[in-house]
């Protein structure tokens, strides 16, 4: 094996923060390769209907952005709104395509695992002797052929959108449901559009009782209320009364409108809609004669059987930990993410995405040298991130990975 340069970088995820801290690390003088297993901004094509709570001004990485107007790319209107597929569509898919980065951009390739040359898991143990040993990652192409590509410093930026957790009680999957699991929806359906057919008349059960949840069961009632027949039974481990507090002065207009919502629904204020609160999903039956599922809920101490056609899991997501198993990746028991980003994050005690405070790169560090978790996966199951928080992380890491390897960039 040739022993990669120092200023080699490997990055995961060609989302917004995977291609900010792309173009940041060619601004810095780093040999860059990125990989991404779908195409460039795919976990926001997989929720393309959906219309985000902050604006355009607040998605731009500023560096990226840069970048895009040297192209002559014009920037959306700042105060507008976009949709996952616009995101990606009028923002990501371009940035990828620019010249100088293409060439690094490696789509449809996917990082399997992530390791040191010739070292173990346990080896020189918090010791910056690791460092001298380049990663080593595994990467898997359309075809299943798979090759090695080393590193001296990685950044997972790979998001948590395609780990959903589970519909049972404790966080593990309910009976059945990892047998059934291939027929149910573990995402926001498009159920005003491409999914209307597969819902429209149906009675549909939806899980959780997050802001996915919430924008499902809202889209649903919609739905109902234009195709006759529709059912919706929203089940959540709350109790309806504690369904979406309000968020005192919430500057985000379309979060405030649907949680108003959502907090309706619950209450009762459409008949099509049945929430069933402080419930607990114990298992999953199919009928493969009628097409219909028993699901039997614990609410309170007497199961309850709810018979659906349809059942849509929005319990939220949680990081992929296995590309970093054969690291020295301190995590949060409670939240997966790295510890001291964790901890940084329960002390700072704040419950909102746009009042939580953006940690350097002190705080974003691992045990294992030169290695980075950023974005939404560096919080783990919270799901107070925002991609301006992100854009940030990406400054600090870069910064310190530049100085770190010495690396300078091109006059």
């Amino acid at each position: 094996m040739l022993t990669p340069s120092r200023n080699t970088l490997a990055i995961v995820g060609a989302g917004p923060i995977g291609l900010e801290a792309a173009v940041a690390a060619l601004d810095a003088g780093f040999d860059l390769h990125v990989f991404e297993r779908g195409e460039a901004g795919s976990h926001a094509l997989a929720w393309g209907h959906v219309r985000m709570f902050t604006p355009w001004r607040m998605n731009l990485g500023p560096v990226s952005r840069a970048h895009l107007e040297r192209s002559g790319w014009a920037a959306p209107e700042p105060e507008a709104l976009p949709t996952g597929r616009e995101l990606a569509e009028r923002y990501l898919q371009p940035l990828a395509r620019l010249p100088e980065l293409q060439p690094r951009v490696h789509l449809h390739a996917q990082v399997v695992h992530i390791s040191r040359q010739g070292m173990l898991k346990g080896d020189a143990i918090g010791l910056a002797a690791r460092r001298e040993h380049p990663f080593r990652l595994l990467v898997r192409d359309p075809g299943g052929r798979e090759s090695f590509l080393h590193a001296f410093s990685v950044i997972d930026a790979s998001g948590v959108y395609g780990q959903p957790n589970w519909a049972g009680d404790g966080g593990i999957p309910a009976r059945s449901e990892l047998y059934l699991a291939p027929q149910l929806s573990y995402h926001v359906d498009d159920v005003l559009g491409l999914g209307r057919e597969r819902y429209a008349g149906r009675r549909v059960m939806v899980i959780g009782a997050g802001t996915s949840a919430a924008t499902t069961v809202a889209a649903l009632a919609q739905l109902a209320s234009e195709a006759p027949g529709t059912q919706v039974v929203w089940v959540t481990r709350r109790p309806s009364g504690e369904i979406f507090t309000p968020i005192e002065d919430d500057p985000l207009s379309e979060r405030r409108a649907l949680y108003t919502r959502a907090r309706a629904l619950a209450r009762g204020a459409d008949g099509a809609v049945i929430h069933v609160g402080g419930a607990r999903v114990e298992g999953f039956e199919f009928n493969s004669a009628t097409h219909r599922y028993r699901v039997t809920l614990m609410a309170g101490e007497q199961p309850r059987v709810e018979e659906v056609e349809r059942v849509i899991v929005n319990t939220g997501f949680g990081p992929d930990d296995s590309l970093y198993r054969e690291l020295q990746v301190h995590e949060c028991f409670a939240s997966r993410g790295p510890m001291k980003l964790s901890a940084a994050l329960l002390g700072a005690g704040a419950g909102d995405c746009l009042t939580v405070p953006a940690f350097g790169a002190d705080v974003l560090a691992n045990p294992e040298p030169d290695f980075y978790i950023l974005g939404h996966k560096s919080y783990g199951r919270n799901p107070n991130f925002l991609l301006e928080t992100g854009f940030r992380q990406v400054a600090d890491v870069v910064q310190k990975l530049a100085g770190d390897q010495q690396v300078t960039a091109a006059p």
